[in-house]
């Protein structure tokens, strides 16, 4: 099956394991930048030889970020950039990566746009009215999910931008041969733990699909409906604002996002709020929001009863407490009365009878208090809705399945579902191996920039489990160099025969913060959410010197593997 069938118009997905036509020109151009830089580092290399080499760049939130904007400028510096044939990214890096490539020469600008950057994260501002019309958007579409408003919202309060521009404008970018191949990868959220065929999802500017399954759709049309592997509804395409927030969601805990996004909530209801139409009278504002305050806030108490079941059924007491004192003055409401009745059952229930109880009060609450509003706070209502009963399912990147009833694919796992959901792939692996590590990419050298908080060698020990179970080559990782877990040193390098060589550099190690791990990685946690001008230098500072004392290893890696030149007559 090919993606666009000339002449025809249908749209199909194409089934297949070799590289998209974008790739392969990109990939063409790229050679010659490529041999240009070995040259540049005298490593003589023949044309038809020349290796591919990857940078991957884990996830860590604004961490990863920042470091992986120095890490390409310090690549840069020492020519090793001009070698890189891909540049794949999870999570926060992601958050860098697609900046990158609005710029057609951004390998040339890379000091300029990591300056723009840094001005940026510490100076930029919010562009509220974007943020609030996507929202209004994306709730009418049948697949919203959490993912909406964190991208729209706290993404975009945490980055100061909102970029509306599609993946697929990248293409320029990639093909004229100037910059390294982009690939970004999200998981499905219900098979991300036990990751098979059908759980990585890799994105570039030209196509996305499942390297796993051998199955890809145009970039343009992934967001579309499909079914047997045919187009049959166009739908936009996201852009690049919500897709930083599909690939990086995995900031923090469930209940440290659920809080972020409960925020946010509020915020969009106060600004909502705030630009309201004129009515025809006051009293039609005070009761719209009288009753979107009690919808509000009764779906609050609601999810938090639901999350305390989940963790201890002793805190479910204050949260009917909190209930009846908010429905308390609509005694005769049907909400207020199935609470009393739910209440007097509820610890003597099952979970399944908990769960379809917590139901029918949601339910309740809505047909009391939901209804008709005038019109933006009809918006608003639509809004809080349908982000409570996401929260409540906890439902993310929630998208159509482009492999719907597709019968050319043998996986009913995946084929049998209308929708998917993904969500941040840092979750599974917080370094894009699977996709990177397609055959078909040859790829002979990976330089893994590992930004991850905590342990430095999860990524590469789950990598190496990964590949084990599904087959791909991948160098033996001896456990016992992967010892020192807080004072790990700045290069690690795995190789073996017919296998991938790959360096790993852990980004806080005892050769650029010697005595300082923790303290580094204690300044600069995940969790962070904003950064002052001295933190932002303190962390590049670090970065630099860990290119500086890796690039010479580096160098003679590379030319291990290009080896000598042929002798030609």
């Amino acid at each position: 099956m090919e993606t666009d069938v000339a002449g025809t118009g249908i749209v199909k997905v194409r089934i297949s394991n070799t590289l998209s036509e974008g790739e392969k020109k990109a990939i063409a151009s790229r050679k010659v930048k490529v041999k240009e830089g070995l040259d540049k580092l005298g490593i003589p290399c023949d044309a038809d030889k020349i290796p591919n080499i990857a940078v991957l760049a884990s996830g860590g939130a604004l961490r990863a970020m920042i470091a992986l904007y120095r890490t390409l400028v310090e690549l840069k510096k020492y020519n090793l950039l001009d070698c890189v044939m891909y540049l794949g990214g999870v999570s926060g890096s992601t958050w860098c990566m697609p900046d990158l490539y609005k710029n057609e020469d951004w390998e040339d600008k890379i000091e300029t746009l990591e300056k723009r950057q840094h001005e940026n994260l510490v100076q930029g501002h919010l562009e509220i009215e974007k943020a609030i019309k996507a929202v209004l958007e994306a709730v009418e579409d049948e697949h919203y999910s959490l993912t909406d408003i964190w991208s729209y919202f706290l993404l975009h309060e945490l980055l100061n931008q909102f970029d509306e521009t599609e993946l697929s404008a990248h293409a320029t970018s990639c093909e004229n041969g100037k910059n390294p191949y982009p690939i970004y990868a999200a998981v499905d959220q219900e098979t991300y733990q036990k990751q098979h065929a059908g759980t990585w999802f890799e994105f570039t500017p030209h196509e996305a699909g499942l390297p796993g399954l051998g199955a890809y759709v145009d970039i343009k049309y992934f967001w579309s409906i499909f079914q047997n592997g045919q187009m049959v509804e166009e739908k936009k395409a996201k852009n690049i604002c919500y897709l930083k927030g599909l690939w990086g969601s995995a900031l923090g805990s469930k209940e440290e996002l659920k809080k972020k996004i409960e925020g946010s909530l509020r915020h969009l209801r106060d600004l909502l709020r705030h630009h309201t139409s004129t009515y025809s009278s006051s009293t039609d504002l005070d009761q719209d929001d009288q009753k979107l305050n009690i919808l509000y806030e009764g779906y609050h108490s609601l999810l938090e009863l639901h999350l305390s079941e989940s963790l201890d059924g002793r805190e479910a007491e204050k949260h009917f407490d909190d209930l009846e004192n908010i429905l308390k003055n609509y005694s005769s409401s049907k909400s207020y009365e199935l609470l009393r009745e739910i209440r007097q059952t509820w610890y003597s229930a099952d979970e399944e009878t908990r769960k379809n109880e917590h139901l029918r009060l949601f339910h309740a609450l809505d047909t009391d208090f939901g209804g008709k509003y005038h019109s933006d706070d009809q918006a608003l209502y639509k809004v809080i809705k349908k982000t409570w009963l996401c929260l409540r399912m906890w439902t993310w990147g929630k998208t159509n399945n482009f492999l719907y009833r597709c019968s050319d694919v043998e996986f009913p796992e995946l084929t049998s579902k209308a929708a998917v959901s993904l969500i941040d792939a840092g979750l599974a692996i917080n370094t894009a191996y699977p996709p990177i590590l397609r055959p078909e990419r040859d790829v002979k050298l990976i330089l893994s920039f590992d930004f991850s908080a905590g342990d430095p060698f999860l990524t590469i020990r789950q990598a190496a489990e990964y590949c084990d179970a599904h087959g791909i080559p991948f160098p033996k990782i001896d456990g016992g160099e992967l010892q020192d877990i807080d004072n790990p040193s700045d290069c690690y390098i795995f190789r073996g025969e017919q296998v991938p060589t790959v360096m790993h550099f852990p980004q806080f190690n005892n050769v650029n913060c010697p005595g300082e791990v923790a303290k580094y990685r204690e300044q600069f946690s995940t969790f962070k959410m904003s950064y002052s001008d001295e933190e932002i230098e303190k962390l590049l500072t670090a970065t630099m010197k860990n290119v500086a004392n890796v690039q010479e290893k580096i160098q003679e890696e590379i030319k291990r593997i290009v080896g000598p030149p042929s002798q030609k007559a």
